[in-house]
């Protein structure tokens, strides 16, 4: 690059433009635009040559131009139920990362379980011209969303829907590993409990609880709907104290929470209420968040691999944008564990208390 050339590139008062770039370098506005995206097109010294511009009128790409021309960006909308779960606010960090690191930036989208927020947020990522969507959650009915999807790929995470990729621990086998603990240690009056937020991945949970009770021929067991932090819950259908659950001749002793945060919930709740865990329930979670592990709840539940949902989530994803894979859905499963810690333990009557 001549001296000359640089002398007269003086400081300006607007930010540098890719012709600034390319007077600079005497090159193309082409030959810039195929260095930045980094075509193998282009000589070692032009390529040089168009560097050294760069660094010198401090060039920055317009990135959003750049993409606006193209119809489409490299943003991956993600559609989040309820940022308060710490699963869930685990997830995102973790997606945000992933797609980073494949060159995607993420736009989040909190519905709070509402299918009219969620048309509503898919909308809006929409009209960011978002390349793809990631959903951790689907509030409204399959067919609208299914409607909504028509311009552009998504992959669910962590649950399943047939129609769509998705990548989804087994939740079933996670549910059945929870309730073959429990029955383990002797417990034989299990409850179900979730909240009225339901995720989409409390339905195969739900038949992962039945199955083991149904397999180990202890009846269908109780499910409970509560709102944390009220007194009261849905339990079979009709309400009911939820102290009521844990007390009298046909308390459950055993409960399997469909996540960590409705289970931290009710260590809370049973704590305020006299009702002693694990010495008269035993108490188990789906999701192992970091919050789980702290000495003072220790709570055992089933451990799913976070970074692995995330990771491939994207990754399916952005083979979809890319044409690696255009076939049918393809759904991808990954294993989950129990983490035994200090929330459960023998009923009092099996263990002589």
């Amino acid at each position: 690059m001549s001296k000359r050339r640089l002398s007269e590139a003086r400081p300006r008062r607007t930010p540098p433009t890719i012709h600034d770039v390319a007077w600079l370098a005497q090159v193309s506005k082409s030959t810039v635009s195929n260095v930045i995206r980094g075509m193998p097109a282009v000589s070692p010294a032009t390529r040089r040559r168009v560097i050294e511009a760069i660094e010198h009128l401090g060039y920055r790409p317009n990135v959003l131009a750049r993409q606006l021309v193209q119809q489409r960006t490299t943003i991956l909308g993600v559609i989040v139920g309820d940022l308060g779960n710490p699963f869930y606010a685990e997830m995102a960090k973790l997606l945000e990362r992933h797609a980073f690191s494949r060159g995607y930036t993420t736009m989040f989208c909190n519905t709070e379980g509402d299918d009219e927020s969620e048309l509503a947020g898919l909308e809006t990522l929409l009209q960011h011209r978002v390349a793809g969507l990631i959903f951790l959650d689907v509030a409204g009915q399959p067919s609208t969303v299914q409607q909504a999807l028509a311009r552009v790929p998504a992959v669910f995470v962590g649950f399943r829907e047939e129609w769509g990729d998705s990548v989804s621990s087994n939740d079933e086998y996670g549910a059945r590993l929870a309730c073959e603990h429990l029955l383990a240690l002797g417990h034989r009056r299990l409850a179900f409990l979730t909240t009225p937020v339901e995720q989409r991945a409390d339905q195969a949970r739900l038949h992962g609880f039945r199955q083991a009770l149904a397999l180990a021929g202890v009846g269908p067991g109780r499910v409970a709907i509560w709102e944390p932090p009220a007194d009261q819950a849905r339990v079979d259908g009709s309400p009911l104290p939820l102290r009521q659950l844990f007390t009298g001749p046909y308390a459950v002793t055993g409960v399997f929470a469909s996540n960590d945060l409705t289970a931290i919930d009710l260590l809370e709740f049973c704590d305020r209420v006299g009702v002693r865990i694990p010495e008269d329930v035993s108490l188990v979670g789906f999701d192992d968040v970091p919050l789980a592990g702290l000495a003072r709840i220790s709570l055992t539940t089933i451990a799913q691999p976070r970074d692995e949902l995330a990771r491939l989530g994207v990754e399916t994803l952005i083979d979809r944008l890319t044409g690696q894979h255009s076939g049918p859905p393809r759904h991808r499963l990954v294993d989950v564990h129990l983490v035994v810690r200090a929330t459960t333990a023998p009923p009092r009557a099996a263990s002589g208390g």
